[in-house]
């Protein structure tokens, strides 16, 4: 259905849970990114700009140099004069009226690919401060400047190694996410933050706890602003007439995670409709047939939300009944203890996914499920269980942790029958 990589998924049906299905190759995206600190625009001396329905090419040079710098229908013009050459004098704003690849260059402004500069005839306070690292280095509005000489000092004191690694924690406001280093490319394209229901632009993360906020500053990772992190090359833009996959990628094809949500690694992944999941056909509970025609595709947790509540029995009465009346919740719960088991070094079950034999032996209790081997939900749950206090053996504290975490999802669980 839709899915992020640097090569485009193919899509195929087929189908869960009377649903069909989404299918995509998954593969990581190796786009050339701006150097540590570098604009955008740097690798390129020349952007192709449109005004209206003329078209043209801006020679970053001469603009920086405030000379006539749009060549277009064998004549040069001022981004004011091409503005009028493209009808659009109205606007009476060049920055707004003037596109690259769709783009305003206001935006490329504001997100500071481009520096500002005025083509008024009296440009004594243009001239101010705007001498010609321009093109070299990653140039920044005022306000972004203020704040980054506020911060200078405190910069010796950040232990720069916690922002090492593919992913960084993010909060804006009361609202949090993980944003992927890979996927990141600008302010407003390339979901790169993944929350617990979407994946999310920069910008469109702001949006959810502060729609007047600036991305670079609002946006903090263990305290420090995205901009800073730019700076300091921890995250590097893509450059404005960037390319790749994951710049011109339909949007839709980013919405969902690169990797199956319970191994966690690439391939042909089924990507669920409601949710960001995507999953290897065989990993999913139940299994995704790859034959089965159709367009939409729900995964388990997903159908399992939708659920509500109609039995009044206890957690008793519902342990000794078959398992062929609680199949799909016996599914969810092992879906949920193998994604912790495999993928979280931080798992909510300690110790567990420190251990092969956990994944591996869960992997045992998915094949008896899939093949009908449990007559009653006690026994699925009690094999479970097994494979607790087998793989922590003289850990007690791990099993402990453990027994606690299945207490848990069973609960929730319940609630739902």
């Amino acid at each position: 259905m839709k899915k992020q990589s640097c090569t485009k998924r193919q899509q195929m049906g087929s189908s869960s849970h009377s649903k069909p299905k989404k299918k995509k190759q998954a593969k990581r995206k190796n786009c050339p990114k701006s150097s540590a600190g570098q604009k955008n625009t740097q690798n390129k001396s020349q952007l192709p700009v449109t005004c209206g329905c003329k078209e043209g090419v801006l020679y970053l040079k001469k603009y920086y140099d405030k000379q006539k710098c749009i060549f277009s229908e064998g004549q040069w013009f001022k981004p004011t004069e091409f503005e009028r050459f493209g009808m659009k004098e109205r606007h009476k704003k060049w920055k707004t009226s003037i596109l690259c690849k769709g783009i305003p260059l206001q935006k490329l402004i504001e997100d500071g690919f481009l520096l500002y500069t005025s083509f008024k005839k009296s440009s004594v306070q243009d001239a101010k401060g705007e001498k010609s690292h321009v093109g070299l280095e990653k140039q920044e509005s005022p306000d972004k400047i203020e704040d980054n000489q506020d911060n200078d000092d405190d910069d010796d004191a950040i232990d720069m190694n916690m922002f090492e690694g593919p992913v960084l924690p993010v909060t804006c406001g009361s609202d949090s996410g993980i944003l992927h280093k890979y996927r990141f490319s600008k302010g407003y394209c390339g979901r790169c933050i993944r929350t617990e229901n979407h994946w999310l632009t920069p910008e469109d993360f702001i949006k959810l706890s502060k729609p007047d906020g600036t991305w670079k500053k609002d946006i903090l990772s263990n305290g420090m602003p995205l901009g800073k992190l730019i700076t300091k090359s921890v995250l590097q833009p893509h450059t404005a007439n960037c390319d790749c996959e994951i710049c011109q990628e339909p949007d839709q094809n980013q919405q969902n995670d690169d990797v199956c949500f319970v191994c966690p690694s690439e391939g042909d992944l089924m990507c669920c409709d409601e949710c960001p999941r995507a999953f290897h056909s065989h990993c999913h509970l139940p299994s995704v047939h790859e034959d089965s025609p159709g367009s939409q595709w729900s995964c388990t947790f997903c159908v399992m939300k939708k659920m509500k509540s109609s039995s009044q029995k206890t957690q008793q009465d519902i342990l000794s009944s078959p398992v062929s009346q609680y199949t799909l919740h016996c599914q969810y719960l092992l879906l949920h203890l193998l994604h912790e088991s495999m993928t979280d070094p931080c798992a909510k079950v300690p110790g567990f996914s420190e251990n092969i034999c956990g994944p591996m032996m869960l992997g045992r209790v998915k094949l008896n499920l899939e093949n009908n081997d449990y007559r009653t939900v006690q026994e699925f749950v009690s094999d479970i269980e097994y494979v607790f206090h087998h793989c922590t053996a003289k850990r007690d504290n791990d099993f402990s942790r453990m027994t606690s975490r299945l207490t848990e999802l069973l609960e929730i669980i319940f609630k739902l029958l």
